[in-house]
Order: C-alpha cells, then sequence, then structure tokens
C-alpha cells in the first residue's frame, strides 16, 4: 500500500511526501509544488509519477505532522446518498443526483480543530464521508472519461450546523451557511491512489465520536457510486483536476460539542482524527 501525505516539515514548510514499504520520498525536494491540481495531474501519468518518485530523495518524514491534503479548486459534496440517512433526515432517498459546494477555505486536516462558534444557536453534526480526487478535466464526461479521472481517495467529514440547515429548508434558503463555517470541512489523512482501492465497496466506513461508532455502512450501499455520480456532475458543472467530491454519509449522525474527538476511519485509508473545540467571538 502506498500513500500520498502532505506534511509539515521541521522548517514549517509544506511537502508532499510519497509513502511506500515504510520509506518516505519528498517529492517536492524534487519539484512538486504545493498544488493540489499539480499532484492530481501527477498521479493521472504513471510515467511520469514514477520518473518523480524516483527522483525524489528519502527523508526522515515519519514524525513530520500531517496537513490538510492540499487546497482543492472545488469541494463538491453528494447529499443523501446513503438511503437509511436519507430517511432518518425526513425523505426518502433521492431519484436525482443532490449535490452542493463546500468552500476550500474551510477545509482543515488532521488533527486540527473544528471550532463551533458560541454564538452558533445550532446543532452541529459530523458527517463520515470518503472524499475523491480528480487528476484530470471533466466536462459531459462519458463513464470512462470519469472513471480514468479518479486518481486517489481520502477520508472526509463533513462539518454540519444541522439546525441552522433545517431552518433554511423551511425557509427554501440553500444550505450554504449550514455548510461553510470556518473549519467544517475536515480532509486527511492522506491521498490513496486509485489503483489501491477497486476493492473499496466491500469496504465498510465508520465514524466515531469520543470513540464510540455513530455511523457505519458498506461503500456498496451508496446510491450514487463514483463513476455515474461524477457523469452527472460533469453534466452541471465543469469538474477540473485538483476539485474533490465528498461521496456522502451514512445514518447515524448525531450532534457534538467541545471537548469531543470526531474520528472517520475506512481500511485501507486510515483514520481522521479531530479534536472539537468552541470558537469565541473576539
Amino acid at each position: 500500500m502506498s500513500e500520498l501525505r502532505r506534511a509539515q516539515a521541521p522548517d514549517g514548510s509544506p511537502h508532499w511526501l510519497w509513502v511506500a514499504s515504510g520509506v518516505f520520498r519528498d517529492l517536492s525536494e524534487a519539484g512538486i509544488a504545493d498544488d493540489l491540481a499539480e499532484v492530481a495531474q501527477l498521479l493521472a501519468d504513471p510515467v511520469a509519477l514514477r520518473a518523480t518518485i524516483e527522483a525524489a530523495p528519502q527523508a526522515p518524514a515519519s514524525t513530520w505532522p500531517l496537513l490538510c491534503p492540499g487546497r482543492p479548486g472545488k469541494a463538491l459534496c453528494l447529499g443523501k446518498n446513503f438511503a437509511a440517512h436519507a430517511r432518518e433526515m425526513g425523505a426518502e432517498p433521492p431519484s436525482e443526483l443532490v449535490f452542493f459546494a463546500k468552500s476550500p477555505d474551510v477545509l482543515i486536516g488532521p488533527d486540527q480543530p473544528v471550532q463551533i462558534p458560541t454564538w452558533l444557536e445550532s446543532r452541529v453534526d459530523p458527517e463520515a464521508e470518503v472524499v475523491l480526487l480528480l487528476g484530470q478535466d471533466l466536462d459531459h464526461a462519458t463513464e470512462a472519461e470519469a472513471e480514468a479521472a479518479i486518481v486517489a481517495l481520502t477520508l472526509g467529514n463533513d462539518i454540519t450546523a444541522r439546525g441552522q440547515q433545517a431552518a433554511d429548508k423551511e425557509r427554501a434558503w440553500p444550505w450554504l451557511r449550514s455548510k461553510n463555517l470556518a473549519t467544517f470541512g475536515c480532509l486527511g489523512p492522506a491521498w490513496v491512489p486509485w489503483g489501491e482501492c477497486q476493492d473499496w465497496r466491500d469496504r465498510r466506513l465508520e465514524g466515531l465520536v469520543d470513540g464510540k461508532v455513530m455511523q457505519e455502512a458498506w461503500l456498496a450501499d451508496m446510491i450514487w457510486q463514483p463513476v455515474p455520480a461524477l457523469v452527472e456532475l460533469s453534466r452541471w458543472t465543469p469538474l477540473r483536476a485538483g476539485d474533490i467530491v465528498y461521496l456522502g454519509t451514512p445514518a447515524g449522525i448525531s450532534a457534538i460539542k467541545p471537548g469531543q474527538q470526531l474520528e472517520v476511519r475506512l481500511p485501507g485509508l486510515g483514520s481522521l482524527r479531530n479534536p472539537v473545540e468552541a470558537r469565541h467571538q473576539n
């Protein structure tokens, strides 16, 4: 198993690290910019990727703190993509793709705190998810084009101001603000190449709060699998290399509060952990 990490070097700078068989190779030292679109395009080109890995020096980076694995151009999210979650939200599973956007500016990486504003009068829920990375542009894509564009997977947590979301739905307003408070999108710990995830439908996604499993589902239970989802998304908006897609959350949502610890885990993708804290107004 190999993975692509973004980590903080001792001098404070971000570095892309290729990790395989316990060996860390510093792709940043081989000339890769700190740009997710460039990294995604590299993952889409096996020949260039292999040459870059071979040119990258080894680094004693096993203890470097993990960072958010890049800043996407767009972060799109699939809504109600597990039937049981749709029903716990009081709706039938949708017959059409439901999606919304998260601002890339709200995304945080592993071990960074989810900050709940003290002024927010809303229940806040975590939503455990798998996230895919695109390595090619898509516009009205075919299934073959969509399949070829997926280059890696990681984990995500779509933090949601649930009470605010419900209030805005009643007004027929969009979900934008309930999904886009600062720190309300967790991402990581690292990108695992798509070629190493072909059995991913047989894996079980879990969302935990303080070590207790609150959400769980087999990925095969997704209503919209990644390829048809990308085909449909690309009908509505152009997708670019470096964009990411949160693939939806299982049933079991519950409220969280400062002082708790969130975790998302999936075999082969590791574990994404984030503490929860209060954010006081200045």
